[in-house]
């Protein structure tokens, strides 16, 4: 009997091994995205009481404001700690360069926040700067996640992890329609172009939550289900109206209206982020699923495998035993060749087709996870070359595709190669 190469078996584990390890590391990660998110919810509501303060010449949320600064500290640290145990570490894993430039690039653009904060208590900023760069702050760290979705490797974790990313980019427009909603309240009046960057924020909730029903599974669509359903929508609705009536040349007393706005869309936002923490689980949950599917595949692989070796063995102790053959047992030596080869040939062909299985199934994800790290790109390189808000950016790429006939994403992967 034909006997296997030991460095074969050896390769075959080592692949499933390596599948288990990073799941593993996947998984981590994915609890470092929970943290990043609860940090991020919090700095989305610091954004909203700073624009009311600010908008109301330090009139309304000047204690709530203080005191939602200590919970944005708070959560930026549990975001910190979690990053530095997930990623950096004397073993850490290579093959993670772009996500973590893009985690420096993200702490190099928080360490501006303390200075922000001592403008906006001393109004020395405008509501709109104020907004801006705590819009740019966020947007900086949502991209961690659709980083991390690219360098997943496993496609139900991508498909979450783009599930994930589309529902926090959703409520990050819910959070600047907030902002918004809250200026223009605590000043009284509203603009016709405040009025159109409102519009923007509604139009694009709705698509990034499209995305998410898109990618989302079973169980995330019934939490979302508790969203649409909800009346708090009815309130929003009503002080949407509410706001398109005032008028910037007449205005009106409505400042107080401003802490009802907020306290409104906070409600619905906080479902949002509930929301976002089932995926998080989720997420977590669906990697110990996998892991527990590696395992149960190494294990079976090994038994295969001990098998293999016992059938190869077994006729070298037969020869050394003193035993008459049965004449009534035709010995089939081609046969017990063929099984052993089989075997080994089987595992071989199986775990090849779970690889292509999983690498058919990321190239659909990560197609969309391509595109939309290219549209963001270009967004940015837009906000930074014109000097331009990200929905004034949003507007340039659709005029440019429309006048164009082509994709949002071709005109996005244009401006993204004559950048470069």
């Amino acid at each position: 009997m034909a006997t296997s190469n030991p460095l074969t078996k050896q390769f075959l584990l080592a692949a499933k091994y390596q599948e288990i390890h990073a799941l593993k590391k996947l998984q981590n990660s994915c609890a470092s995205l929970t943290k990043l998110g609860d940090f991020v919810h919090q700095l989305q509501k610091e954004r909203a009481m700073s624009n009311i303060f600010l908008a109301s010449n330090r009139e309304r949320f000047k204690t709530q404001l203080q005191q939602q600064i200590h919970v944005s500290h708070d959560a930026q640290t549990a975001f910190y700690d979690s990053i530095k145990q997930t990623y950096i570490s004397d073993n850490a894993d290579t093959g993670h360069t772009r996500l973590f430039n893009l985690i420096a690039y993200s702490l190099q653009s928080l360490d501006a926040l303390p200075a922000l904060r001592s403008q906006i208590s001393q109004q020395n900023i405008s509501a709109v700067h104020a907004t801006q760069s705590f819009t740019q702050l966020i947007a900086s760290l949502l991209n961690i996640i659709l980083e991390a979705a690219d360098g997943a490797s496993d496609p139900k974790i991508t498909r979450l992890l783009v599930a994930f990313f589309n529902f926090m980019q959703g409520k990050e427009y819910a959070g600047q329609e907030r902002a918004c909603g809250a200026q223009a309240f605590a000043a009284s009046k509203f603009t016709a172009e405040q009025k159109q960057q409102l519009a923007h924020f509604v139009q694009e909730q709705n698509h990034s939550f499209d995305f998410f029903n898109e990618y989302a599974d079973e169980h995330l669509l019934k939490c979302y289900a508790t969203l649409t359903t909800h009346q708090v929508n009815n309130q929003v609705e009503q002080l949407r109206s509410l706001l398109q009536k005032l008028d910037d040349e007449n205005a009106q007393p409505l400042s107080q209206l401003s802490e009802v706005w907020y306290e409104v869309t906070t409600t619905r936002i906080d479902i949002m982020h509930k929301i976002e923490q089932n995926i998080a689980d989720n997420l977590i949950d669906t990697a110990a699923m996998q892991i527990a599917c590696a395992q149960r595949s190494l294990n079976t692989n090994k038994k295969v495998l001990n098998t293999i070796n016992e059938q190869q063995i077994a006729p070298i102790v037969g020869q050394l035993a003193i035993k008459q053959p049965d004449p009534e047992i035709q010995p089939n030596v081609a046969a017990d060749k063929l099984n052993s080869n089989k075997s080994m040939y089987d595992l071989i062909i199986d775990q090849s087709q779970h690889i292509k299985q999983i690498n058919q199934a990321l190239l659909d994800a990560k197609k969309v996870i391509s595109e939309q790290k290219i549209i963001h790109q270009a967004k940015y390189i837009l906000i930074e070359q014109l000097k331009i808000s990200e929905e004034q950016a949003h507007k340039q790429l659709q005029k440019q595709a429309m006048n164009s006939h082509k994709t949002l994403y071709s005109v996005a992967q244009k401006i993204v190669e004559l950048s470069d």
